[in-house]
């Protein structure tokens, strides 16, 4: 697994290692990590460090050097990044699979960093790479169904279900049980990147008219920035509400869904929100959390409008009314947490990675190893 962006726990590249592992397959994954260890049966090898996002490309001769030394039978290769160094290994004559996260033509709409006269045409750049890549690689994976029109006849759709082994939920309510908290104020929890699209502001706003219409409410709020937004939300009126915990552990995380009231996923329709699957969503799903999130009609279809509650993105007060809502009925949340524990026992990652096994035994077929 070569996936030097990304850390080594709880995202989609640790789930596929740990899958493939169990599955009696040898699995090293270059990620972000400070050291060379093993969890789960894969060893994580530290990815190369960097300080902006120019070193980060100046440090691919490096992921691909590290890469070969390994002699690897199938190279599994992890979003636009590791582009040119899947280009490289397929004219080595080595077997690579890309695996893409996101619809990039529509998620570079959302950066920041880039000049918004150049996120546009690079989005179509970098999607029109991806395709174009997906007729030479062994296989792609991909996260959403409209993708599968773009790309080769070679790619697969493996969708980001939650992780609900026995092991881990386990080791998640022993976390849980130690975050000591009182039946008030109640408790919001949004799990995620932080950014204006991603509904920060939205929710602070309703944070606020929820607490002055005399509802103790306070929000955990865990991620990294995505964007410069923290800095202007720690002004706002409703910062005093809110207990921002950072970027944690992905176990830590869903130990504070399991101790939280009701879980945010109100992110604005830009970019491919609307077209994607928030992980987030279904993770407070597994934790027995009721939500509200955007009334975005592949969401809501794809859970059968069971779990929780739906907004309009940009409608803080909307949001608040239904949140006064959730707050006032004990009986509700808890009808709509049932729901959740039985779509997530149809949807989760047990299920999801039969895909990834299938994908590999074909290659491996063809290759004759």
């Amino acid at each position: 697994m070569l996936a030097p962006v990304h850390r080594c726990w709880g995202n989609r590249v640790v789930r596929e290692s740990a899958s493939l592992a169990e599955a009696g397959y040898r699995v090293k994954a270059l990620m972000r990590c400070e050291s060379e260890h093993i969890t789960d049966g894969v060893t994580f090898i530290p990815a190369p460090t960097y300080r902006n996002r120019l070193q980060r490309f100046l440090c691919l001769p490096q992921v691909l050097c590290t890469a070969l030394k390994e002699r690897a039978d199938i190279y599994h290769l992890h979003n636009p990044d590791m582009i040119p160094v899947a280009i490289i290994l397929k004219l080595l004559g080595k077997t690579v699979i890309y695996d893409t996260h996101e619809d990039y033509s529509q998620r570079l709409l959302l950066r920041a960093w880039l000049p918004r006269p150049l996120r546009r045409p690079l989005g179509y750049l970098v999607s029109l790479s991806e395709r174009l890549l997906s007729y030479w690689v062994d296989a792609t994976l991909v996260t959403q169904e409209r993708q599968l029109l773009h790309f080769s006849s070679r790619c697969r759709l493996l969708r980001n279900a939650p992780v609900l082994s026995e092991a881990l939920m386990e080791r998640v309510r022993a976390k849980a049980a130690t975050l000591s908290r009182d039946a008030l104020p109640y408790r919001l929890i949004y799990a995620g990147g932080l950014s204006r699209a991603r509904g920060l502001f939205n929710t602070l706003d309703a944070l606020q008219e929820l607490n002055e219409k005399g509802f103790a409410t306070r929000l955990w709020l865990l991620g990294p920035e995505l964007e410069p937004c923290l800095e202007e939300a720690k002004l706002h009126p409703s910062w005093r509400y809110v207990d921002y915990l950072g970027l944690q552990p992905h176990e830590m995380v869903l130990a504070h869904m399991m101790r939280a009231d009701i879980g945010l996923a109100v992110l604005a329709d830009e970019g491919d929100h609307a077209a994607a699957r928030p992980t987030k969503l279904f993770e407070y799903m597994a934790c027995g959390l009721p939500f509200v999130a955007s009334d975005f009609p592949l969401w809501r279809e794809f859970v059968a409008g069971k779990g929780g509650m739906w907004v309009q993105p940009e409608d803080f007060r909307g949001l608040s009314e239904v949140l006064c809502i959730l707050i006032n009925s004990q009986c509700l949340r808890e009808r709509l947490a049932v729901e959740a524990s039985g779509f997530v026992n149809d949807f989760n990652w047990a299920a999801e990675s039969s895909i990834i096994f299938s994908v590999y035994a074909e290659i491996l077929g063809k290759k004759n190893y």
